[in-house]
């Protein structure tokens, strides 16, 4: 039998998420959980745009600067994807907008040098060398590509097929690291994208997950890439591929859920900004709790519960 989060449990997460969430978090939670609309999930999320159309103020919770990024307007976008919003909504069209005019050097870079100025995560350090590259950013780049397909862009089509000509012979001929092939997950299972794509890019796209993700239990205790990690859905082209592992890695992890009904993080700023990592630990282990929440109700293992 499929292991399944208890109901107990999943009365224990609920109180936690209650009890520490932001109220984008919480809209987030009622949308997923207890009937409540999109238009309080986008109200809430509005408070982090700015009048750039990107979006910041920790949205992306390793980055706390209140400008605008294009690694915390991807964040904002999975959002309104998970919420259902339309393409033609305006939030999500500034958004769009605001990602285009990032388009830079032939590549997009996932912070700008105003992120710098903030507490952040030592790996969210805007690097200008790093930022100019001529090579293929796969982080955010593949992800983005997904969103121009789904959503239309204002990037002519040239250049759009020119990216995604880059992105396949990028993931063919270099190895990614875990974060990019999340990005390339996403570009993949977008239902716009064309079928040529998804066939030319799947072989590499299995080789490299298979590099990838941890499949022993040894290996889950450290950061890295798990099989639940990257299988967000049933549907997923993984699902089968990591069907060995996933039954155990969803049984571990259940059985991580800590006394205080949370999902703790794997990882931490080593020692920057203490006083700000105390708030933004908090902010993740509510924001790990409810994907791994709403990911057990998609693939069904949430014990029903008649708890109050």
């Amino acid at each position: 039998m499929a292991s399944q989060l208890p109901a107990a449990a999943r009365k224990r997460a609920a109180n936690f998420i209650h009890d520490n969430a932001n109220n984008l978090q919480r809209q987030r939670f009622a949308f997923h959980f207890e009937a409540g609309n999109a238009n309080q999930v986008l109200n809430a999320l509005q408070e982090y745009q700015n009048e750039d159309g990107g979006f910041g103020g920790g949205l992306e919770q390793d980055l706390r600067t209140r400008n605008s990024s294009v690694i915390g307007t991807t964040v904002a976008l999975q959002i309104m994807g998970e919420a259902d919003i339309e393409s033609e909504n305006q939030t999500l069209r500034k958004a769009m907008d605001y990602l285009e005019q990032q388009y830079q050097f032939n590549n997009w870079s996932n912070v700008n040098d105003q992120c710098n100025d903030a507490p952040h995560a030592p790996w969210w350090r805007f690097n200008s060398k790093w930022a100019c590259t001529d090579k293929f950013l796969a982080n955010p780049g593949a992800e983005i590509l997904g969103c121009l397909l789904r959503h239309d862009t204002g990037l002519a089509n040239d250049t759009v097929n020119s990216l995604l000509e880059r992105a396949l012979e990028h993931i063919a001929c270099h190895e990614l690291e875990m974060h990019e092939l999340l990005c390339y997950s996403r570009l993949y299972h977008c239902e716009f994208l064309g079928e040529n794509y998804r066939d030319a890019m799947l072989p590499s796209l299995l080789e490299q997950a298979f590099q990838l993700v941890k499949i022993e239990q040894r290996d889950w205790e450290e950061y890295g890439l798990t099989p639940i990690g990257l299988v967000e859905h049933p549907d997923s082209v993984f699902a089968s591929f990591f069907s060995d592992s996933l039954e155990t890695n969803f049984e571990y992890q259940i059985n991580q859920q800590s006394d205080e009904g949370c999902w703790i993080p794997r990882w931490s700023w080593g020692g920057d900004y203490p006083g700000t990592w105390a708030v933004v630990e908090t902010e993740i282990k509510v924001e790990l709790t409810l994907k791994f929440l709403l990911q057990l109700k998609r693939f069904a293992r949430l014990e029903e519960s008649n708890l109050p």
